[in-house]
């Protein structure tokens, strides 16, 4: 029974990421608790020895910490902050619960099957509202240029593939693959970034091109059905049949390359970026952590320091805009909330979990172990816009990557 409702849970996942924030929240509260029931029942605690999971816990007493003395200090409206940094503790036990509820290769299996028929329905599903301009539920995106899918108005499509996409692929690429087997699951690779293309967002585009050509580079070419070249040659005929053919398209990538380089001032590197909105964002960003370098401002208080009048810059064209629930960039978030004190020990702990797996993977000379490790390597890149770190959404994409990555590096038996 403990193994079924395992299997039922993570499998969940994606799905209560489409359904929204309370069944997100609801199945990693479930989660949760099976963790600790399981724990308790079978007497099995070692796991919370381990380094990371100790610096995780000792980066969230930081968070509450911070969280109450900023909001004591600087008098913000509301206590969401002080919340969001309370309920870190479900990510921390969210990311150890594929090495605590997998018991076997075949649970593993099943979760990972049940995904991969997700992730194709979705994937089916943007190039159906690409072409007819609403998906399979009818719902219609308010941007035509960019793709909602079962997101009903949110365009983050986009970032579900990512998360599951090749960790699915790579995971049954792995093994001894019939020809038809093998023939769907190239496909699969080759289609991730392709849909992510055509979804309109670039910033997951971009990422899934990175992923994708270093999974390519690591991958043993038994594996594939084609050469590695001619793969890449396909990618790159694909994308621009995709701009001929569709003008939505079209339009969204050359909004990108105009807003670049129609500038007032071609020779200053900063206006590259000056009809670009997020960069207003990374600039107030920038200044709070100036003006508060060790602590930041806490946790989800972004949108409140942003709107003061001191970080109005008439140089910086959307400087009026500036203001949003968070700066649209992982680095910028952490600093300008959490200072250096939070930004050092948070990318201290993922960085040294990440040399460890990836030593794990060069071993093991296993795909699978390293696809994990790359998206978390990629979750990280700087000046990509990206959504708020700490966020539902977001976060547990992360933590269900790294949840992930921790069993590969754990379990001999994988």
């Amino acid at each position: 029974m403990f193994n079924k409702i395992s299997i039922y849970l993570l499998s969940f996942l994606p799905i209560s990421l489409i359904l929204g924030n309370f069944a997100i929240n609801l199945n990693i509260l479930l989660i949760n608790f099976l963790i600790l029931y399981h724990c308790y029942k079978n007497n099995n605690w070692s796991w919370i020895k381990e380094s990371t999971f100790k610096l995780l816990i000792f980066f969230n007493l930081y968070l509450i910490i911070n969280s109450i003395i900023l909001s004591y200090l600087m008098d913000y409206p509301d206590y969401s902050g002080l919340v969001r940094s309370l309920t870190f503790f479900k990510f921390i036990l969210l990311a150890y619960s594929f090495k605590l509820l997998i018991i076997s290769p075949k649970s593993l299996n099943k979760v990972m099957k049940i995904w991969c028929l997700i992730i194709c329905v979705v994937i089916f599903d943007v190039f159906f509202e690409r072409i007819l301009g609403y998906n399979i539920l009818g719902y219609v995106s308010p941007d035509h240029t960019r793709i909602v899918s079962f997101f009903k108005d949110e365009a983050v499509v986009g970032g579900l593939i990512l998360c599951f996409g090749f960790i699915v692929t790579t995971y049954f690429l792995n093994k001894n693959l019939k020809f038809k087997a093998k023939l769907f699951f190239n496909s699969l690779l080759f289609f991730i970034p392709v849909t992510i293309f055509i979804s309109g967002e670039r910033s997951n585009f971009i990422k899934s091109i990175i992923i994708f050509f270093v999974i390519l580079f690591l991958i043993n070419k038994i594996k594939l059905l084609i050469g590695k070249k001619t793969t890449i040659i396909l990618l790159i005929l694909s994308i621009i049949t995709g701009l001929i053919t569709n003008e939505s398209i079209y339009i969204k990538q050359k909004l990108l390359f105009n807003r670049i380089l129609i500038v007032e001032d071609p020779q200053k590197f900063s206006d590259r970026f000056q009809n670009i909105s997020y960069f207003a964002h990374y600039d107030v960003a920038l200044k709070i952590f100036k003006d508060f370098p060790f602590s930041g401002v806490g946790n989800k208080n972004f949108r409140h320091q942003c709107s003061r009048e001191k970080y109005f810059d008439i140089n910086i064209k959307f400087s009026t805009h500036r203001c949003n629930t968070h700066p649209h960039q992982v680095h910028f978030e952490l600093l300008s909330e959490h200072g250096l004190i939070g930004y050092t020990f948070l990318f201290y702990v993922i960085l040294l979990f990440i040399r460890n797996n990836l030593k794990r993977a060069k071993l093991s000379k296993n795909i699978f172990n390293y696809s994990s490790n790359i998206y978390l390597i990629i979750f990280l890149i700087p000046l990509l816009p990206s959504g708020a770190f700490f966020s539902t959404f977001n976060g547990t994409l992360f933590w269900i990557v790294f949840s992930v990555a921790s069993i590969n590096f754990n379990k001999e038996k994988y």
